[in-house]
């Protein structure tokens, strides 16, 4: 008797407790997915699932990668549908959002996530929730670390068409939750100043436009803002500088049409050079290690020739974007396996309130998914060319 409940205890109890551990670990770690969007919570989520691939356990990565991309998808399809929760200018960024959420770009939902927490955030992680208990049930699995549609479309998801129902299932409960919980833009702010999800409210009214003026973020020259951050040798708040398109921040002299580098390491100092080379970041600084730390993460080459690495650090001085081309390809980890020769990497200061890398990779997303755009970046012969062509990118 003593040896058969034994036998129970070692070969019974023992495996259903790591089958409950294994299972409330998935559902726990959608959640932390969720609940910062690229913050330190979600990144031990991120990490955890990616361990798992390298134990050959593919199923929690496919409830991951339909965390990643819910709580975008969510926000864009909601801020496009719900006219009465939603600022114009909301649902224009919208789009974007849900174009980042194709590519597994959690980010893109932390501006609406950011404007009205407690009942974003609730939101999307009870859809993620949903959505990573459709695909634990279907046996979704994923065999690269990221997440998204895109990665489906690649080929890296095993049952496909349960992958596409827990997104949907996931983004469903979203998007109502989201527009049974907000409250109506008439009802909450009677003028808007500024734009997109850091919208400013104006309580007083139209008519007090002086005052709304006053409060709104405004273009600044980027050699204003260099003189604020470098005063003294120290770093402050720079003033606020409105991202209406990629050319806000993108200039003649940071723009490199002959990246020499051969490797992706390579790369990133020759374009951290320019960087330097125009101000733009401290040479002293540890904006290298902040665009490291994120490709550890997970690649930031999105597939169809293209890289987008960036990072916050206090070595940036003012948000810039530099651009470059590498003919002949570079190895970048991208999902589909095509190597990087139009890379744009983003440098934002950490103690910048407002999101101009999620602004920015925002317009990048869908702009870039033009395959006459993307073709005519390639075919461009001087730096007039490419800012012309940049210019494009609102």
């Amino acid at each position: 008797m003593l040896q058969v409940v034994g036998c129970f205890h070692e070969k019974g109890f023992l495996q259903l407790i790591e089958l409950t551990i294994k299972k409330e670990c998935r559902n726990f770690s959608t959640l932390m997915i969720s609940f910062d969007m690229g913050g330190p919570v979600n990144k031990v989520a991120f990490l955890f699932g990616s361990a798992m691939i390298g134990e050959g356990n593919y199923e929690i990565m496919g409830q991951i990668a339909v965390a990643i991309c819910v709580p975008p998808i969510a926000m864009g399809l909601a801020a496009m549908m719900n006219k009465r929760k939603f600022t114009p200018a909301e649902r224009e960024a919208g789009k974007a959002t849900f174009t980042m959420g194709l590519f597994g770009i959690t980010e893109g939902a932390i501006p609406f996530a950011a404007q009205d927490p407690l009942r974003v955030i609730p939101s999307i992680m009870v859809g993620s929730m949903t959505g990573s208990v459709i695909a634990m049930l279907g046996s979704v699995g994923d065999s690269v670390a990221h997440g998204g549609p895109i990665v489906a479309v690649l080929g890296a998801v095993d049952n496909v068409l349960m992958f596409f129902l827990a997104v949907i299932g996931g983004a469903a409960v979203s998007v109502i939750m989201v527009s049974l919980l907000k409250k109506d833009v008439a009802a909450v702010t009677p003028a808007v100043v500024g734009e997109g999800p850091e919208a400013i409210e104006d309580p007083a009214g139209a008519g007090e436009s002086s005052t709304a003026d006053a409060d709104a973020p405004v273009a600044v020259d980027p050699a204003e803002v260099t003189s604020t951050v470098t005063h003294n040798g120290t770093a402050t708040e720079a003033p606020a500088i409105r991202v209406e398109k990629l050319t806000d921040i993108v200039t003649m002299n940071l723009i490199n049409l002959n990246l020499t580098g051969t490797t992706q390491d390579a790369v990133i100092d020759e374009m951290i050079g320019v960087l330097e080379r125009n101000g733009a970041i401290r040479a002293d600084g540890d904006f290298k290690q902040a665009i490291l730390a994120r490709e550890q993460e997970s690649s930031t080459g999105i597939g169809m020739n293209i890289a987008i690495p960036h990072g916050k650090s206090d070595a940036v001085l003012k948000p810039s974007v530099v651009f470059g081309i590498q003919q002949d390809g570079v190895d970048w980890k991208s999902l589909d396996g095509s190597e990087a020769k139009l890379i744009f990497m983003i440098a934002v200061p950490r103690n910048s309130k407002q999101n101009a890398h999620l602004k920015v990779l925002q317009m990048l997303s869908r702009k870039l998914m033009d395959d006459d755009f993307r073709e005519a970046l390639l075919a461009v012969t001087t730096k007039e060319e490419a800012y012309r062509l940049l210019d494009q990118v609102h």
